[in-house]
């Protein structure tokens, strides 16, 4: 077949970059032509398709997603774990905890003000994080504590346990997660112990946390904290998911209902202000939780598995 001598330059200046690996400036000086005109040619050929860029990796279609999440609910920083058919739920739920710590790793740095919620997420990249040094890094607690029982998830235990992996400075929350009553969280919350610490957690510049769904999935569900009563309240009142001191609606605003007035610690509203909230995630039951999240701008940065990344995109 006869070709024109505009395709067959085009041809060879494609083999010559694609093929051969050589360099833009290195072709303009075998052609005789400018770089600019290489660096158009190139553009001309992938737009009428002589060249189909592809990227062979089992990682790109996550990596897309993350992309396609980032420009829909303007994002920072979106992270998506592959899953497939072969990964069990406990392997991604390791691997989505090995790269928020390997995340959190890069971004430490010496004048950094960490907080941190709770549940089986956090405590799980915790486990991840490796030993490092930042002695002037400080961890502040996002919310309330929880029983001695479940201390793996106890958000004091938590901020102990991230401290003494970047050898750094931390602070306590003396309050339960939960109070008994909205009589007594009113009390707590105009104690100077609690005030001091929500002052504390409104004011870090880096906070990660986790994020439940109630009406499937979630840590005060699992551990006993909500009844079967308080789970009918949570249906009635509209209730999508739960962060930090918060049950909240679709749009990602705190549903004043009676136990999210029991709930001490900052409120969904809160991270707003916060200049980088994480919020890690397994799982597709958690997208319904953190949909909302991503509509009231209240995180910035996403460390999530496939199944959510496709059921948000």
């Amino acid at each position: 077949m006869k070709i024109s001598e505009d395709r067959r330059k085009m041809l060879k200046i494609v083999t010559m970059y694609y093929e051969q690996g050589l360099t833009q400036a290195i072709i303009a000086k075998k052609m005789g032509i400018s770089r600019p005109v290489i660096s158009k040619i190139l553009q001309q050929a992938k737009e009428s398709g002589v060249v189909s860029i592809s990227i062979k990796d089992e990682s790109a279609y996550a990596v897309e997603l993350g992309l396609r999440l980032e420009q829909k609910y303007q994002l920072d920083d979106v992270i998506v774990v592959p899953t497939n058919e072969q990964k069990q739920s406990q392997s991604v739920k390791k691997e989505v905890s090995r790269i928020a710590a390997f995340y959190l790793k890069e971004r430490l740095n010496v004048e950094m003000n960490i907080g941190l919620s709770w549940g089986t997420t956090l405590a799980d990249m915790i486990d991840e994080m490796p030993y490092s040094s930042f002695p002037t890094i400080n961890i502040a607690p996002l919310v309330g504590g929880v029983s001695s029982e479940h201390l793996y998830f106890d958000t004091n235990h938590l901020v102990f346990r991230l401290a003494e992996k970047l050898n750094s400075r931390c602070q306590y929350f003396y309050a339960p997660a939960l109070a008994e009553s909205i009589e007594l969280a009113t009390v707590l919350n105009k104690s100077q112990l609690v005030s001091k610490a929500l002052e504390q957690a409104k004011h870090v510049d880096f906070a990660i946390i986790g994020v439940g769904n109630p009406n499937e999935s979630s840590t005060w569900k699992r551990l006993g904290y909500i009844e079967a009563n308080e789970l009918q309240i949570i249906k009635e009142t509209g209730v999508k998911g739960d962060a930090v001191a918060s049950l909240f609606d679709k749009n990602g605003q705190t549903v004043n209902n009676e136990i999210s007035q029991r709930m001490l610690g900052i409120k969904v509203e809160d991270l707003v202000n916060i200049p980088d909230v994480m919020v890690i995630g397994c799982g597709e039951e958690k997208a319904e939780g953190i949909k909302p999240l991503l509509i009231g701008r209240c995180c910035s940065i996403l460390v999530i598995d496939q199944t959510i990344a496709e059921a948000l995109a």
